[in-house]
């Protein structure tokens, strides 16, 4: 096996540490092959004209008229700012979710075949704290995770533009374990802790902030690494329609730090994806190989050896064992 060929397994190729080694390998047109420069310089790209208008419309008309009307029931979480996985009731929000050309585009980027797996729908500008998305979604192997941002309206400095630090990507994907002494488990309500040590971050590392005032129909991808937010709402009362949707990539397991014991290695897995443009159930796997897992509490999990499934699983039940007696 090729030098390439190891690293790529188990990084996407366009955040490689051996990036300029691997692309001279690809067989890329001369779009792609700035496309994923981009990427793997700033951690982002911008797609201009690359989305039909007439989806979009679709997408902000179907938020408008039933997605924010509490009159129409929504099965799945809504506030007055935004709808999660609004594909649920909304062909068009599904459609541009799993539009191909995007699929295609971002497995190109990550040498894996991706599949979106949440939307949020916003109605106005959500005016987050700088994070990243790795907090959120990660994946095993890393960084098999990225979010599409689609402006369904023209966005100024009014309403709640976008921000981001490009270069920010490379930085460690931080979590509980770095942030807090102890070793619990940590929950929603931890957030603002996460919050404020990135805001820390920021400013010791000196990162350049830039604003992304979108045209309608603009659509920003980004790493799951690289840190953003919302800005303030400037002019009260104004709208700031969009739609973000989260992806992974094929053959990873997938979890969720924020509810994670990232100390003791117990993981919160997502363990009930759905693919959104198949609509079946995705079979998650360590580069196409099967691991076991014990369930240590309701909500998390820790990973067997699997080069000795009996000895490791007897090993797992007595660790379990000795930490509930503790």
């Amino acid at each position: 096996m090729h030098l390439t060929d190891m690293i790529q397994s188990n990084f996407p190729w366009v955040e490689s540490p051996f990036f300029k080694e691997i692309i001279k390998t690809k067989n890329l047109n001369q779009q792609q092959e700035k496309l994923a420069t981009d990427y793997n310089r700033d951690g982002y790209v911008v797609l201009s004209d690359f989305l039909p208008l007439d989806l979009i419309d679709r997408v902000r008309k179907d938020a408008e008229e039933f997605g924010f009307n509490k009159n129409y029931p929504i099965k799945t979480y809504r506030d007055e700012q935004r709808i999660q996985d609004f594909w649920q009731a909304s062909e068009a929000s599904r459609e541009l979710a799993a539009y191909k050309p995007l699929l295609d585009l971002l497995s190109m980027l990550y040498g894996r075949e991706s599949f979106p797996f949440q939307t949020l729908n916003f109605c106005v500008g959500s005016q987050q704290r700088a994070h990243s998305d790795t907090i959120h979604f990660s994946s095993l192997p890393a960084k098999f995770m990225c979010g599409v941002w689609v402006a369904l309206e023209d966005v100024t400095e009014e309403n709640g533009p976008l921000f981001y630090y490009p270069g920010s990507q490379r930085l460690p994907e931080y979590n509980f374990s770095q942030i807090k002494e102890g070793a619990k488990s940590t929950s929603y309500e931890d957030y603002k802790d996460y919050e404020d040590f990135m805001g820390e971050i920021v400013k010791v590392n000196g990162l350049e902030k830039k604003v992304f005032h979108a045209k309608k129909g603009d659509a920003l991808i980004w790493s799951s690494n690289i840190l953003h937010g919302g800005s303030p709402v400037l002019k009260e009362g104004s709208s700031r329609w969009s739609q973000v949707t989260h992806y992974f990539f094929k053959d990873c397991y997938y979890y969720t730090p924020m509810l994670s014991n990232m100390v003791t290695d117990e993981l919160n897995l997502r363990n009930n994806l759905v693919n959104i443009a198949t609509g079946k159930k995705v079979k998650p796997s360590y580069n196409g190989q099967k691991l076991s897992y014990l369930k240590t509490n309701k909500t998390q999990y820790i990973f067997n050896n699997p080069g000795n499934t009996t000895q490791s699983t007897f090993s797992l039940l007595l660790r379990n064992l000795f930490r509930k007696n503790k």
